[in-house]
């Protein structure tokens, strides 16, 4: 199901774990949808291949030709990823508390939904996240080929880029400063933010996005819908 909801230039919001549905994004609509057309959708591929796929289908169905997206914690994987294989979609990305760049970073202790709301945690599919962190491994595969890396993806997006980062986050910060330095990104860190800072940070959240995209040009993209 493919949820739509505002106006304005387009911005695709994808959803981390892997395996939690749309619905843990669906604040971020909230915030945004007085200046975006935001689109969540369920993720119904088993292997990252796929779900980029379905993410370009789900952008063609729409009309759009080129779209915003943000991807949050494990989305982030997916939204870098959709930068590097869709560039000409693409007029810019968000990543917003984005998983560790490498398996170099993980705590084998922290859980995949550390951090979050648990009320999502029941809406989060096991089998799936399975399926996608082993496929993620297989394509990104690190030096030592039992984890993953994705500095050599991060490197080759070329679309205007920003990282959001919690001070109270449980992934590593020097990760999230390693995704920021090779996508020559803007870099906000949020204090008082965990890895939920649409939920525990709200209007800072709403802020930074907003922001960001409008200083891209999204305004005179909304005037010319308008017009």
């Amino acid at each position: 199901m493919v949820h739509v909801e505002g106006s304005g230039p387009a911005l695709v919001v994808l959803q981390g774990g892997p395996g939690l549905t749309s619905r843990s994004v669906a604040p971020i609509a909230d915030l945004l949808q007085d200046n975006f057309r935001v689109i969540r959708f369920e993720h119904t591929g088993w292997n990252v291949r796929d779900v980029l796929e379905q993410i370009d289908a789900v952008r063609d169905g729409l009309g759009e030709q080129r779209w915003f997206v943000l991807g949050h914690s494990w989305g982030a994987a997916l939204a870098s990823l959709y930068a590097t294989a869709y560039p000409e979609r693409l007029r810019a990305v968000v990543l917003a508390h984005p998983l560790e760049i490498s398996t170099a970073f993980c705590d084998p202790g922290d859980d995949a939904l550390c951090g979050g709301d648990e009320q999502f945690a029941e809406e989060h599919d096991a089998d799936v996240a399975a399926m996608l962190w082993e496929d993620l491994e297989a394509t990104c595969p690190d030096a030592t080929g039992e984890g993953y890396d994705l500095a050599p993806v991060a490197r080759q997006i070329a679309a205007p880029t920003l990282v959001l980062l919690g001070e109270r986050d449980a992934i590593d910060h020097r990760s999230g400063e390693r995704w920021a330095e090779l996508t020559s990104a803007q870099l906000i860190s949020m204090p008082e933010a965990g890895h939920w800072s649409f939920l525990e940070r709200p209007a800072e959240f709403q802020n930074a996005v907003t922001q960001f995209l409008m200083s891209l040009g999204a305004r005179r993209a909304m005037v010319a819908a308008v017009a």
